[in-house]
């Protein structure tokens, strides 16, 4: 019982064998518990150091075992300070954790700080790509506009998904057909979760702090976050609409029912622009794109735009 608070064996064995006597000299204590006269006496003196233990005047001296209830004050003291190394070691754990994590992740993360340095940034991780960019772009853009064309080698396969917000600007939909490449795919969503670019599979940037006057963004390396990021772009790609704008790279439409310029239209309805946005692109009124719309509604014998949408994807027009 006692070695837990810091006793030996003996200490222990001659406290119990005192609390059973009530009383007893060092040679008693020797001859009922089989310790040599010595190691009675070490283990007495021992104890009496402890407060386990007092002598009394008696001549020869003779020992009385503490009130167990003094052993057990003692082992409450002892569970506080127990409690109290948990707590430091539980801080100290945590700690260790958090550096060795810091640690690990010091090669897969890096912060990227202010607006050119965000922009020299993207500029370098395109300028690297060798087979494949991976992009969501969302606004407000504030590294590389889509404007400015700036594109990996002509070896590398691009996809590319716009947040339909970012085509409503003037110019923007001119800047990604001049853009568009041989092998190229763009496609339009609603709302994207993230901005984004990929690179090979094997660095991402995402801006983070987007709205401070300090922009940043993170670049991710080889990981289970990448992972994760391109299995969230390849759902959001599946959900994505096909944005169709013709250019002299571009494959045009089989079907015969729609012209290049009717699948430009449709496939501008499709991504959720509006009649103003569309009017803009084209360079013709909100009248003339609605007169069109409307044409094309009568070709496809339907009443309504979603019946439009319903046919388009039914029949594969974009």
């Amino acid at each position: 019982m006692l070695t837990v608070l810091g006793a030996s064996p003996d200490e222990d064995r001659v406290y119990g064998q005192l609390v059973s006597a009530v009383s007893a000299t060092a040679a008693e204590i020797a001859a009922t518990t089989g310790l040599t006269p010595p190691a009675a006496d070490d283990a007495l003196a021992a104890l009496v150091g402890r407060g386990l233990a007092s002598r009394t005047m008696d001549a020869p001296a003779r020992f009385v075992a503490a009130s167990p209830g003094v052993v057990e004050a003692m082992i409450a003291d002892r569970l506080r300070e127990l409690r109290a190394a948990q707590d430091t070691l539980d801080r100290l754990a945590a700690q260790h954790r958090a550096n060795a994590l810091a640690m690990e992740a010091s090669g897969v993360f890096e912060i990227v700080r202010g607006q050119e340095a965000l922009r020299q940034t993207a500029m370098n991780l395109f300028g690297t790509a060798r087979t494949e960019v991976l992009n969501l772009v969302k606004p407000p853009i504030i590294a590389v506009r889509t404007e400015e064309r700036v594109q990996a080698g002509p070896s590398v396969r691009g996809r590319t998904i716009f947040e339909t917000e970012a085509l409503e600007s003037p110019g923007s939909l001119r800047a990604v057909r001049e853009g568009l490449r041989p092998g190229d795919q763009v496609r339009v969503h609603t709302k994207l979760p993230v901005k984004m670019v990929v690179i090979d599979r094997s660095v991402a940037m995402l801006p983070m702090a987007q709205h401070d006057t300090t922009p940043v963004a993170v670049l991710i390396r080889e990981g289970a976050v990448l992972d994760a990021l391109l299995a969230l772009f390849d759902f959001v790609w599946a959900a994505a609409v096909p944005l169709h704008v013709d250019n002299e790279h571009t494959a045009q439409p089989r079907d015969p029912f729609l012209s290049a310029d009717d699948r430009q239209l449709l496939t501008l309805l499709l991504a959720g622009l509006t009649d103003e946005a569309i009017a803009v692109h084209r360079g013709t009124s909100m009248r003339t794109v609605q007169r069109k719309v409307q044409a094309l509604m009568n070709r496809a014998h339907v009443r309504t735009r979603m019946q439009l949408a319903w046919e388009a994807s039914r029949h594969g027009w974009v």
